[in-house]
């Protein structure tokens, strides 16, 4: 068994793997969402587990957005929750400036980097208490028990160090980034949408996402049972075709089963150039485009003229920026499937890789 699941997140991100074993499965948890994802979902489904299943081979806080970390706080300041983590990533500011993490940092008071103190054994056991970063050109692999393969993308140490700066202005109140300026032009010129051109959306000039806590975003390939998976968090795309081209050792494309896509389907984090770089049938969009307005037209216009041949294009809300594309003659023309979770469980959707 190999599946992943999107819970409702709102704009953000909160991944639920599962792998081995459907009577005992493997986990993982890759962040939390908003706040509100812990309270009203995400702690309910973790205390419901029997308490022989309510151990995780890993949990990982990809980068410092809220709609990534918000939720985690409440996650791991819960005294109530009673959920084991055998591993956990995140980069806290002492990670950005040196390979190894100090005692307690610049940012003592920093409720995320108190928490994970005290959990310090776990806290980026594969990488010896370092970043979880690249280094060189080589990609990083992980292996979890159970046979998960992980393998590292993004980030850098350059896109580490340059978040340094900002970090006090962007990690305010305990870890949560406040929205830049590049974030706050996306919230302009909202599309009122009618008919979709497809090829003039996709033909539009891409602008690079530059902001430097997405930069730092864990991104990996999830391998198990013959499946892939690339999670990419928010990672900037020069990172992830880097690190692609390694990974495809002198071939046009690296084959994937699926890919979360980068930062809930911005136009500013998905290239033509990307999407030629891998071969890839299933595209995953985790966002109720709440706040930023995702995903972006440009982006899904990218994904149906340039993502292959047939695909399939999965959102975990229903919202205005999702169902357009829930048409038929588009579907025909650029041969894909748009699904979207029941009503009833709106934000959360389940995709299954094996069985």
């Amino acid at each position: 068994m190999f599946e992943l699941e999107m819970l409702a997140a709102r704009e953000g991100d909160c991944l639920w793997i599962r792998y081995g074993k459907r009577t005992a499965p493997k986990q993982i948890l890759v962040d939390a969402g908003r706040g509100s994802t812990y309270k009203n979902d995400l702690r309910a489904r973790l205390l419901a587990l029997p308490k022989n299943q309510r151990t995780f081979e890993l949990f990982v806080i990809t980068h410092i957005d809220r709609d990534h970390i918000e939720g985690t706080l409440g996650l791991l300041e819960d005294p109530t929750l009673d959920v084991t983590f055998e591993e956990i990533w995140f980069n806290s500011y002492d990670h950005l400036k040196s390979a190894k993490l100090e005692a307690f940092g610049a940012l003592q008071g920093e409720r995320l980097t108190t928490a994970l103190l005290k959990r310090r054994a776990s806290w980026n056991k594969s990488w010896k208490g370092k970043a979880v970063a690249l280094r060189g050109a080589a990609l990083s692999k992980v292996k979890l028990p159970g046979g998960m393969t992980l393998t590292l993308l993004s980030p850098d140490r350059q896109k580490l160090r340059e978040l340094i700066p900002s970090w006090e202005e962007e990690c305010k109140d305990a870890g949560l980034v406040p929205g830049s300026k590049a974030r706050r032009r996306e919230l302009k010129g909202l599309e009122e949408f009618g008919a979709i051109d497809v090829e003039a959306l996709a033909a539009t000039k891409f602008d690079a996402d530059t902001t430097r806590p997405n930069g730092t975003s864990i991104a990996m390939i999830a391998e198990y049972d013959g499946k892939k998976v690339l999670l990419g968090a928010d990672a900037h795309v020069d990172r992830l075709l880097a690190s692609l081209k390694t990974l495809a050792k002198g071939k046009k494309r690296v084959a994937l089963d699926v890919i979360k896509v980068s930062h809930h389907g911005s136009d500013r984090n998905l290239s033509k150039e990307l999407l030629e770089a891998i071969d890839c049938p299933e595209y995953l969009i985790s966002t109720s485009g709440a706040y930023f307005k995702h995903p972006k037209a440009a982006a899904l216009a990218r994904i149906l003229k340039f993502g292959g041949a047939k695909k399939t294009v999965a959102f975990n809300y229903r919202s205005k920026f999702t169902t357009i594309w829930d048409q038929a003659a588009l579907k025909a023309k650029y041969s894909y499937q748009a699904i979207y979770p029941d009503k009833r469980s709106n934000g959360t959707l389940l995709v299954q890789l094996s069985k």
